[in-house]
């Protein structure tokens, strides 16, 4: 047996010098002799500081030529976004930046508080799942640093290290294959993507708007230095350095109903088969705390001459947050020395309920006020080094490339504390047999609300009672290092065949990792409704702050923001001398080892203005790893492990008739791996409260899991009218076989002695069809006129319809064909208006993602996502040619974060399992750049 305060410390920290290390380097690279400086400001006319701020930004009114250029010349389908104009831009996360790209959209993890936050985690190519995009940072393969799917979180990166964000939507056979929605990369900037060499610091100030209005913690800044220079002969060696840190407060508050939802009429079927007379069992309201905080450095080193190319890249991140919520609900259940007033009643499966009255109309009895206190802290860290070079004489090359990527995910504090008592019945000794249940009023769908009698009220609004049941904590954490070797030979010429190439990879990865559920650590106080030896307290002596205000609607039942430091003195006192059972230990555990290598050969076939590429490329993976697991033979260690391979041919194309049209063609085949949580990893265990914690539920891996398969069809065209005016619209079709449906409540699941074990299958497939278009227009090559000229327009809209089909073993297979495919929206559009003239710019941009499936369910109805929309807005004016201000404000509209009901319409709002209702307001922002 283990002490539980013997937990597992993160495998590596970079110290703290990591950062402060990195500014004295950009001191020193700052003063390089003068006359490399010299060099560069001869070389080039002069940058104002917003033309430095990076190469591809708004100036002018224009959009600078080397994005478009890339975008323009390359024979895939790729979109460009730039990061680093903090200026007029408000958001300081990476994934958000990204949604204003044609067709991305983000989403984030709602078992982590992490939509709280107000900002994405996830970044996901035409709304696939989030799991079906390759990540990579300057190329490399990230490792995992979310602790869940192969989705890589996308928090702990900052705009003031990544220059932009380039999302390939048909990579061909020299790219990674297992990228059915396509490869996301973020790029560091190198000196060579700078006009001329600088010192620049960029300084900015953040409020949150709720969180001041809550008396929180509000207030926030973050500072980024970076320098880049170019010396040597004939200006080949080149250097970047950048640092930052950053930190915020902000808070969030939702709504949501307490438990799944109950059919309206006694045992007419499952609430899915009445999808439009269901019935609310309890409310609840959340409010949330997160500080967070981001720091990190990156650096780079490229030598570019005729016969090779040499480059290093050196970035680290590091995440954290430290995120509370404090809960108030009202609960329907009758608790000791009361009991139903409903008559007992038989269902047709045999089971009995007291939940209907005598018309067979749900009527739940009892009213129980609850609070509850959870923490999910944080901490996300990444290191990555990659070394390269490239030769290159008479038309061939040869390249290759090493890397090393250490990734870090822990939750190294998950307290939970929960306050419950006797209920309120409605009888005047509050015994008895009950006469008063919560009523849930769902006439607003965004703010569910209790329908109480006087005395129900004056009840449940004292914070005095109930006293605290429990107290736990439980942690996880995991950590994969990746080591990367890849290599090409080439050759090119002017011939029909223009080009070949033929390359490899070979990709090793280790992971490690622990869960301890908190459940399994909890320390029980003495209450009337449980034995223990110490009273706990209750909210009202727990030090804190009593909100005065929350969403458009004040809970009957107050909300206090506990006292976290007397929480966590409580955890000391009473869960950390707790001595854990091994096997509760082992039942966490995770040691795993996966391989991927690949083969590739592509050929470039030009006649006159059509390039044809066709390649293939060949993947083998193989996995093996040692996990914890408990069925009907007992609680043991078991190992395993799977080899499978994919043959991946693709084919793209692009015509150029003339420099202003480009049309482009793709198919490929392409797979998507299995996630590892899904293969190998530790059991999951659920328990019922209510039944002595017993155990309900056993989640258990599945290493036998087959890839999802998938062809992909693009065609589109671009129209280049001149800097500043273009417009692109492209169509694409997707068919899916062999998917996992890893949010559905069950996908195989059998009962034994009354606990659901469920595995994960594989089975269903599915298609995606859409149209995708986008845009920008600047008035200034129209229209002769100082003022009017200055003006501009863009956007981009994708839309598209899916259709899928589920094994779900209760329902057979079943078929859905609107927003049928999880996390892919119908819509997606973003509109921009700017301006730029006389050293003063400004933007106001608009994203809006539609509907999205959110969970396939069995006996329940699907949980949708509903649409959300947000209107930004930024403004910098350059002051001298060496300093700009900025000002920006996010979400202007105060419009919700996130929205999610049962069933695809508004009317069933969700449990908070599941989000609920849930708005993190306004930011506003004002910033300095300084050009030194």
């Amino acid at each position: 047996m283990s002490s539980f305060s013997t937990l597992p410390a993160g495998r590596w920290r970079m110290p703290a010098l990591a950062l402060s290390s990195a500014v004295t380097a950009l001191a020193v690279v700052t003063l390089l002799p003068a006359s490399a400086q010299a060099q560069e400001a001869t070389a080039t006319e002069p940058q104002t500081a917003s033309e430095s701020l990076t190469d591809d930004i708004v100036v002018n009114g224009r959009r600078q030529r080397t994005a478009l250029n890339e975008e323009q010349s390359a024979i895939a389908t790729i979109d460009i976004v730039t990061t680093g104009d903090v200026a007029i831009h408000s958001q300081t996360g990476i994934a958000d930046l990204a949604k204003m790209l044609p067709g991305v959209s983000v989403s984030r993890d709602q078992g982590r508080n992490q939509s709280a936050t107000g900002e994405a985690q996830f970044a996901t190519i035409r709304g696939f799942d989030t799991g079906y995009n390759a990540y990579t940072l300057d190329g490399l393969r990230l490792p995992q640093t979310a602790g869940s799917s192969r989705a890589i979180s996308l928090n702990l990166f900052s705009p003031f290290a990544i220059g932009g964000i380039v999302v390939d939507k048909t990579p061909g056979a020299a790219r990674d294959a297992d990228s059915i929605a396509g490869i996301i990369d973020l790029r560091t900037p190198t000196a060579f993507d700078f006009a001329q060499g600088f010192t620049r610091a960029r300084v900015l100030g953040q409020v949150a708007g709720l969180a001041l209005d809550r008396e929180q913690e509000a207030f926030g800044g973050a500072i980024g230095l970076d320098t880049a220079r170019r010396f040597g002969s004939d200006r080949q060696f080149g250097v970047y350095l950048a640092g930052y840190y950053e930190e915020r407060g902000n808070a969030a508050e939702s709504t949501a109903v307490q438990n799944d939802y109950k059919t309206t009429n006694f045992d007419v079927g499952t609430p899915r088969a009445n999808a439009n007379a269901l019935s609310a069992d309890g409310v609840q309201w959340n409010f949330y705390n997160n500080k967070i905080k981001r720091y990190g450095a990156t650096g780079s080193f490229d030598f570019r001459s005729d016969a090779i190319d040499l480059f290093g890249r050196v970035n680290y991140a590091t995440y954290l947050n430290t995120n509370t919520m404090n809960q108030t609900g009202l609960r329907n259940e009758v608790t000791s020395g009361q009991s139903s007033g409903n008559p007992l009643r038989t269902l047709a499966n045999g089971s009995t309920t007291r939940a209907y009255n005598a018309a067979g109309i749900y009527t739940p009895q009892g009213v129980n006020p609850a609070s509850y206190f959870r923490t999910e802290d944080i901490e996300q860290e990444l290191f990555s080094a990659q070394v390269g070079a490239k030769a290159h004489w008479n038309g061939f090359t040869a390249a290759l490339e090493g890397a090393y990527a250490d990734g870090r995910f822990d939750q190294p504090t998950r307290i939970e504390a929960a306050f419950r008592g006797i209920a309120y019945n409605g009888t005047a000794t509050n015994t008895g047999a009950a006469t008063e249940g919560v009523v849930v009023d769902l006439s607003n769908p965004k703010s569910p609300r209790p329908v109480l009698s006087a005395g129900a009220t004056r009840y449940v609004s004292s914070l005095d009672r109930p006293t605290q049941l429990y107290v736990q904590r439980g942690y996880d954490y995991l950590t994969e290092t990746k080591k990367t070797l890849k290599g090409s030979i080439g050759w090119s010429g002017d011939a029909f065949l223009s080009a070949i190439e033929v390359g490899g990879l070979y990709e090793d990865s280790d992971r490690t990792g622990r869960s301890v559920a908190p459940d399994n650590t909890r320390y029980r106080f003495l209450t009337p409704l449980q034995n223990g030896t110490v009273q706990g307290p209750s909210i009202n002596q727990y030090l804190g702050y009593v909100l005065k205000d929350f969403l458009d609607y004040y809970p009957a039942r107050p909300i206090k923001v506990l006292s976290r430091a007397q929480l966590d003195a409580q955890v000391r006192d009473y869960v950390d001398p707790m001595v854990i059972a091994q096997n509760t230990l082992n039942q966490g555990l995770l040691d795993g080892h996966e391989q991927r290598k690949a083969l590739y050969g592509t050929a470039t076939l030009k006649l006159g203005t059509l390039e044809v590429m066709p390649g293939i490329r060949y993947e083998d993976n193989g996995f093996n790893a040692r996990y914890f697991i408990n069925d009907a033979d007992g609680a043991r260690f078991v190992n395993a492990g799977r080899d499978y391979d994919h043959l991946d041919p693709s084919i793209l194309a692009a015509w150029k008739p003339s420099d202003r049209i480009t049309v482009r063609a793709a198919a490929r085949s392409s797979y998507a791996r299995p996630s590892f949580d899904l293969i190998a990893g530790p059991t999951r265990i659920t328990r019922d409260p209510g039944r002595n914690n017993a155990i309900i539920g056993i989640s258990q891996p599945n290493p036998d899991l087959k890839p999802v398969q998938a062809w992909s069809y693009d065609a589109g065209v671009d129209f280049y009218a001149g800097v500043g005016r273009y417009f692109q619209l492209a169509a694409y079709y997707k068919d899916l076989s062999n998917f996992v449906v890893t949010t559905a409540t069950r996908t195989a699941g059998e009962t034994i002695d009354g606990i659901v074990y469920t595995r994960p299958i594989n089975g269903g497939g599915g298609t995606a069809k859409g149209v995708e278009a986008s845009g920008r227009f600047t008035v200034g090559d129209m229209v002769d006129s100082s003022f009017l000229g200055n003006f501009g327009v863009g956007g981009n809209i994708t839309y598209q319809q899916t259709e899928a089909s589920y094994v779900i073993p209760l329902n057979g297979v079943r078929t859905t064909r609107t927003s049928a495919l999880p996390q892919a929206p119908d819509l997606i559009y973003n509109a921009e208006l700017f301006y730029a003239g006389g050293g003063f710019r400004t933007n106001l941009w608009y994203n809006y993602t539609g509907r999205i499936l959110a969970a396939v369910q069995d006996s329940q109805p699907d949980i949708y996502v509903q649409p959300v929309g947000e209107l930004n807005f930024g403004a910098a004016y350059e002051v001298t040619d060496n300093l700009e201000i900025g000002v920006s404000a996010r979400n202007l509209l105060d419009q919700h974060t996130y929205w999610a009901t049962v069933g695809r319409g508004e009317t069933y709002i969700s449990n908070d399992r599941n989000g609920g209702y849930l708005k993190t307001g306004r930011v506003f922002q004002f910033s300095l750049t300084m050009k030194m």
